[in-house]
């Protein structure tokens, strides 16, 4: 028996080792320089060890840190999965025991140092300068770490964090089962169970070091998102059903169509619902598309139009927080705005959503402002799904084709567009995460139509739409990827309030600018590459400048940087 307890001896020494290493390595990443020294080089220091000092100048950024923790917790959590493996190798009750108890030390220990350790250095500020301080951790301090801080953080945030939780305590009952197998001597399929709970710890572990990335704290709109807007609190059962209503026609028609479809094939045999819907659809479309209604315009309903406006005039407000449309310069600049001329207005920011660019000409303050009527320009996607369709067209709203673009303009005088399109929709993420109002400006297909229609172009900045929705599962470059090669961002699961598909209280702020005269062109109804390029930097630079005006002026979007991308 004695080898047996060598090798246990010689085992407990180099882990005690080898996480007394970690901890050390702990320590030192949670050292802050302004802090006082320890007692200990206190009493050092005025004993007459005055060459002792602390070197701070080397010290790494807080978001290094944060990330040397997590890999700190992946050490742990390997070395609980190797000593899960050796356990193949075991015999003795005693020794089985001990490597056990200890994996379910080190996985402990993993798990909590990714989320306390990581988490603090990443999402609290710095107590004071010093080695290594960077802007996201100043940028981090209005948003505090707590450990326990339960159903905040984000839907993304709560959401990995509750699987990380549930996968780690899964890997914790198993060990705790294989440590009762071995104190039983009834030890049965041993490394099925060590490889399945190495496994399930080792996704867990990467679950938490990925929440971490999704965590919003207090920034940016957080703490508008936790005020009670208090007309929806007094509101009567009446009042509260209907606002639901007229939000969930806006927001929820797409996931109403998808759940329908799915509970038809749960209901029925899938033979016979996709031939009742592939007979459905075919009907619906042959019906709907009739006179191209998305091109035209022409199953525009101008009662529902007016009766949504109203509503959402009187509901907005109490949904969001607070709701308001401003025009750059005051009320008496409207008289810039000529019914009989030509205009293009520019809505940024796209965000995940951009209803607003969709009801905002229906609204009485809108209306009130600019005498212009602006038909919206929407992407082909929305007029593709029944019910979604219906209510978009309904609204009067048309696809961002060119040759609908060209027609509406002269038709109707004025279209609002999305300049950014869906590829600003990829860089909503920049807003809660990096405090980046992030705007794209790569598409100048907008500004060349204007100059060819002699329109001018009218930039509106909104605020608080970016924020009240957000994809729970933030994957940039691959969503960039798919919106390249599919149209879409992939993947794209958007929640807000109570996680599901409905604005979050985000406040909402329109601020329309002022008109963007086109010049003279050289060639008439023919511009040049350069006159586009200058018009294209007008548009961009009069946006910044309604940024500097009003953005800081909004609840949340202090300490918020307007960023251009191509």
């Amino acid at each position: 028996m004695a080898p047996a307890f060598l090798d246990l001896l010689s085992a407990a020494v180099a882990l005690g080792a080898y996480c007394a290493l970690l901890f050390q390595l702990k320590a030192l990443l949670v050292f802050d320089p302004s802090e006082p020294p320890p007692r200990l080089l206190g009493r050092a220091l005025r004993a007459g060890a005055s060459g002792l000092c602390w070197d701070v100048s080397r010290l790494p950024s807080r978001t290094a840190r944060a990330y040397i923790a997590t890999g700190i917790g992946m050490l742990w959590i390997g070395l609980g999965g190797a000593l899960l493996l050796a356990t193949e190798f075991l015999t003795d009750r005693l020794s089985l025991s001990v490597y056990y108890a200890l994996a379910a030390s080190c996985i402990t220990c993993g798990a909590f140092t990714t989320h306390g350790l990581a988490g603090f250095l990443r999402h609290s500020g710095p107590r004071g300068g010093g080695g290594g301080g960077d802007a996201g951790g100043a940028a981090a301090a209005s948003s505090p770490w707590h450990f326990w801080q339960p159903f905040q953080g984000g839907s993304a945030f709560v959401l990995a964090q509750a699987l990380g939780w549930a996968l780690y305590s899964s890997a914790l009952v198993a060990i705790i089962y294989l440590l009762w197998q071995a104190v039983a001597g009834v030890a049965y399929c041993v490394r099925c169970w060590a490889v399945a709970a190495g496994a399930v710890m080792f996704t867990s572990e990467l679950l938490l070091a990925a929440s971490l990335l999704t965590y919003r704290g207090q920034s940016v709109m957080k703490a508008a998102q936790h005020m009670a807007p208090p007309s929806l609190t007094r509101a009567g059962l009446r009042e509260r059903l209907l606002n639901t209503l007229v939000i969930a026609m806006l927001y929820v028609p797409m996931h109403i169509f998808c759940s329908v479809v799915a509970l038809t094939f749960m209901a029925l045999p899938p033979a016979h619902a996709a031939a009742l819907w592939g007979g459905g659809l075919f009907v619906y479309y042959s019906v709907t598309a009739f006179g191209q209604p998305e091109h035209t315009g022409r199953r525009e309903w101008p009662a529902m139009q007016a009766w949504l406006g109203q509503q959402l005039e009187r509901f907005l407000p109490a949904w969001l927080g607070s709701f308001e449309v401003v025009l750059d310069g005051g009320k008496d600049t409207a008289q810039q705005f000529d019914p009989q001329r030509r205009y293009v207005f520019g809505f940024v920011h796209h965000g995940l959503y951009p209803l607003g660019a969709g009801y905002i000409p229906l609204m009485p303050s809108f209306r009130r402002l600019v005498p212009v009527r602006p038909v919206t320009l929407t992407a082909s996607v929305c007029v593709a799904v029944p019910l979604l369709r219906d209510i978009v067209l309904w609204l009067g709203a048309r696809i961002v084709s060119r040759r609908t673009f060209e027609h509406t303009l002269r038709e109707r005088r004025a279209v609002l567009i999305c300049p950014g399109g869906q590829a600003e929709m990829c860089l909503t993420n920049r807003l809660h995460r990096h405090k980046e109002y992030t705007v794209y400006t790569g598409h100048k297909g907008f500004v060349r139509i204007a100059l060819q229609q002699g329109a001018a172009l009218v930039p509106m900045l909104v605020l608080g739409e970016a924020d009240s929705l957000h994809n729970l599962i933030e994957w940039p470059s691959l969503q960039r990827w798919c919106t390249r090669k599919l149209g879409f961002p992939i993947p794209f699961v958007i929640a807000g309030r109570w996680c599901l598909p409905l604005p979050a209280p985000t406040h909402l702020k329109f601020v329309v600018g002022q008109p963007i005269e086109a010049p003279k062109l050289e060639r008439e109804g023919e511009p040049s590459q350069a006159e586009v390029d200058a018009t294209h930097a007008r548009f961009y630079a009069a946006v910044e400048q309604l940024w500097a005006t009003h953005a800081d002026t909004f609840p949340g979007y202090q300490g918020v940087k307007l960023r251009l991308v191509r």
